[in-house]
């Protein structure tokens, strides 16, 4: 029992930590207050969590399990023209032996890797919301569980957070910040009966005429596609809780997905999603390590969501098996994975805040071969120091070069809200 670790959340984040932790042997305790299968968005996966699924001999199931191969994306200008793709073949990636990843039903891949977890050691209960972390002379020692009516204090070693967007320990410390550039909105649905075009596998972003206003068509199944309508908060206002007239007024605006959605049905009920983005303080402190959406939340837009979380699961348990080898689960001692990922997110942060700032003149990069190859490698989720990705600042000077010609004819298309992005000082190997 001493050297326990609770996870709060058996999303992916959770169940990779009790995986990478009980492949050492180590005694861990997944509380998860859903009771799985449960909805979640986010059903695009990124190649370089084909790593991490292999590692945690997951990949078989994926293949077992038939999710649609994902072999690249595909964008849409909000006019009528030509779209541009990319495919993650063009480029190699180590450690990776397929070119496609998956899109998914996060229900059932959650579930999957839920039960993964508890096969290879780790045990789970579902339907417990943690109540509260316990802490102890500013250590977290244990959580307060409320289990059939009864309310109980379960004592750990160490606790890793993975409640996603709930932020358990986020909220309890007040080191919750909120993201200062983005306040995206998004609602979505499936549908039936999508024309998926040329390209059925891919991911579609279909750019749209409102401020940072963007589309999602992720296949889900052979039948199922998911749609989303993605814009600034100011835009989302106009929705005045008339979600679904907002969303097929918002699907409309641009020819290929209007072209997409014409003959199709939705399956399920709209839903609504906000408070994209945000961070907090500190990823560590004594006796606790936060990962995945518990840690920070960036924009979507790039599909990172479930790369960066079951990274980050992979990178904490490193670092806590460090730690607990020498029992000094200190903030200290814990430090150097906060320093590990905070590199990494920074570095999706800055690309995800030029491309927002580009949109939606991004495509610019993409059919340029010099840059090409460079964007399929932040897109296949190998992101590496920042001195590895020299195509963030060519975006730089592209924007530099249209704001300071007078009379660009680009210059109506970038987002004078964004005009502010520090570079990101990324010295080390951050996420791969």
């Amino acid at each position: 029992m001493e050297e326990l670790v609770i996870i709060i959340g058996g999303g992916p984040a959770g169940a990779a930590a009790g995986c990478y932790l009980s492949k050492e042997g180590i005694p861990n305790l997944i509380l998860e207050s859903a009771v799985h299968p449960r909805e979640h968005v986010g059903e695009s996966m990124v190649t370089a969590t084909t790593r991490i699924f292999e590692e945690l001999n997951f990949l078989e199931v994926m293949e077992q399990e038939g999710f649609i191969h994902k072999y690249g994306a595909s964008w849409h200008p909000a006019k009528a023209g030509a779209s541009l793709h990319v495919e993650f073949s063009e480029i190699e990636q180590e450690g990776v032996n397929q070119d496609y990843t998956y899109q998914v039903d996060r229900a059932k891949m959650d579930m999957l890797l839920l039960k993964h977890a508890e096969k290879m050691g780790s045990k789970v209960i579902q339907g417990v919301r943690v109540k509260e972390v316990v802490f102890e002379n500013d250590k977290a020692t244990g959580v307060i569980v409320n289990i059939a009516g009864q309310t109980v204090t379960i004592p750990c070693k160490a606790i890793l957070d993975a409640s996603g967007r709930h932020t358990v320990i986020g909220k309890q410390l007040k080191i919750k910040e909120a993201d200062q550039n983005f306040n995206q909105f998004a609602v979505h649905a499936w549908f039936e009966g999508v024309d998926r075009g040329n390209r059925p596998n891919d991911i579609h972003i279909h750019f749209l005429p409102v401020e940072r206003g963007w589309v999602w068509q992720i296949p889900i199944s052979d039948t199922i596609t998911s749609i989303g309508v993605v814009t600034d908060k100011k835009v989302f206002k106009g929705a005045k809780e008339d979600y679904e007239a907002w969303f097929n007024e918002m699907s409309q605006g641009a020819p290929d997905i209007a072209k997409a959605l014409k003959n199709a049905k939705r399956v399920n009920k709209i839903k609504v999603e906000a408070d994209y983005s945000y961070k907090m303080d500190s990823f560590v402190g004594n006796g606790w390590m936060l990962i995945g959406d518990a840690a920070r939340f960036v924009d979507p837009i790039f599909s990172s969501g479930v790369s960066i979380a079951m990274h980050s699961a992979k990178f904490a348990v490193e670092q806590l098996i460090k730690a607990l080898k020498v029992d000094d689960v200190s903030s200290k001692m814990l430090k150097p994975y906060e320093d590990r990922v905070k590199l990494g997110t920074e570095i999706w942060y800055e690309f995800i805040t030029l491309y927002y700032r580009l949109l939606p003149i991004f495509t610019v990069f993409i059919s340029k071969q010099e840059y090409r190859l460079q964007v399929i490698q932040l897109l296949q989720g190998n992101v590496y120091d920042r001195a590895s990705a020299p195509v963030l600042d060519a975006m730089r000077e592209f924007i530099d070069t249209v704001e300071n010609t007078e009379g660009h004819i680009l210059k109506p298309y970038l987002d004078s809200s964004l005009s502010n992005i520090e570079n990101t000082p990324a010295p080390h190997l951050a996420i791969t």
